[in-house]
């Protein structure tokens, strides 16, 4: 069975990861631009520039010392990145390409044995992969960020979680809070099962011990070398303005956008926005409550705080498991070619979004 898995996600991601960057490519012919100056633009920057030189050495322009913007970035990715270039001789950006081919099939694989639990066949286990390898935003999947990665650690954390394999989930959130601060979710939902569902088990307990030291660790450390300017929170705040508010810049931003805003990259983030809470509302009870809680904490994450909006709908992509009910229901009630175009309309939309949101829209994503 998991060779299968295997096999059909390398075939959906790498299939779906061609077409995004074909359709980056007219998108970037048609405004002047190149495939791999838009691939490599905005936070890629950061990452790798990280994993050449380090965070103190990193050769980009800032008007403060360059850690004060180097360590918002997670050191997870930036090191796979170099041991990759290390072990292998590819040159930065290449490696940063290979980590993301191996982690886009596994977070492939990681949805597609999300829908196993579930009680899929092939056809929906194949639906679920398209699902999350081919959402809007997926091109950075194949740029040099850490969302492949952070959406493969977390759903096989979340198999894990559903299997009771305690220590194998603790093992992926400890990697995960390598990766980003988002990792806190998962945290979060591996504690509620303990407490609902292992409350007796010593085990479970010495399991969620051990998962927030790799986030809490990076924080500290970051925080240590950044406390003249108020540590890792700090430098979220002076750089991109990040915060948590309880959503009150959020409501505000969507407000304006839907009345007064004519810049399409605004108006297509904020559809991903309504869309993932809408989609949330309508999932509950229709998913594992560890999935459905994953995808609540982490939308609370992004959307209660402040912070750079237009770059929701990428931050926002693992929660694209809350449609996983409909997909499903979908590869059953739906006869083959129904599936197939089902399948390919999402997989051009979500080329369509990324490509304009990379080479149309102007500000960063």
């Amino acid at each position: 069975m998991i060779v299968r898995v295997l096999l059909d996600a390398t075939l959906a991601f790498l299939v779906g990861a061609a077409f995004r960057v074909g359709t980056l490519g007219v998108f970037a012919r048609a405004n002047g631009e190149s495939v791999p100056g838009l691939l490599g633009q905005w936070d890629a920057q950061y990452y790798l520039a990280i994993a050449e030189y380090g965070y103190v050495a990193a050769p980009i322009a800032t008007d403060v010392p360059v850690e004060q913007r180097t360590l918002a970035f997670f050191p997870g990715f930036p090191l796979l990145v170099r041991a990759v270039h290390d072990l292998s001789g590819l040159d930065y950006p290449a490696a940063a390409a290979l980590v993301n081919v191996v982690a886009g099939v596994a977070m492939t694989a990681g949805a597609m044995m999300l829908a196993r639990r579930l009680g899929a066949d092939r056809w929906g286990r194949l639906g679920a992969g398209i699902l999350v390898s081919a959402a809007p935003m997926s091109i950075t999947f194949s740029m040099p960020y850490s969302e492949a990665l952070f959406g493969a650690l977390a759903f096989w954390a979340l198999v894990a979680l559903l299997d009771a394999r305690w220590a194998w989930a603790a093992g992926l959130i400890l990697l995960l809070g390598t990766t980003r601060l988002t990792a806190v979710a998962l945290i979060l939902v591996f504690a509620l099962a303990v407490v609902l569902r292992a409350r007796r088990d010593v085990r479970a307990w010495v399991c969620l011990a051990l998962t927030p030291w790799s986030l809490l660790a990076y924080v500290a450390w970051a925080s240590w070398h950044t406390r003249e300017v108020g540590g890792y929170f700090g430098i979220q705040a002076q750089g991109w303005n990040s915060g948590v508010d309880g959503g009150v810049a959020t409501a505000r931003w969507v407000w304006e956008v839907l009345t007064t805003g004519s810049e399409g990259g605004y108006l297509l983030t904020v559809a991903v926005m309504l869309g993932a809470v809408v989609g949330l509302a309508a999932a509950w009870g229709r998913l594992p409550w560890e999935v459905w809680c994953f995808a609540a904490l982490l939308m609370a994450t992004v959307l209660l705080s402040d912070g750079i909006m237009h770059s929701r709908p990428r931050l926002l992509l693992p929660t694209v498991v809350v449609l996983l009910p409909w997909v499903l229901r979908g590869a059953v009630a739906l006869p083959r070619w129904g599936r197939v175009l089902a399948a390919a309309a999402w997989v051009l939309f979500g080329a369509w979004y990324s490509a304009y949101m990379l080479a149309v829209f102007p500000w960063a994503i």
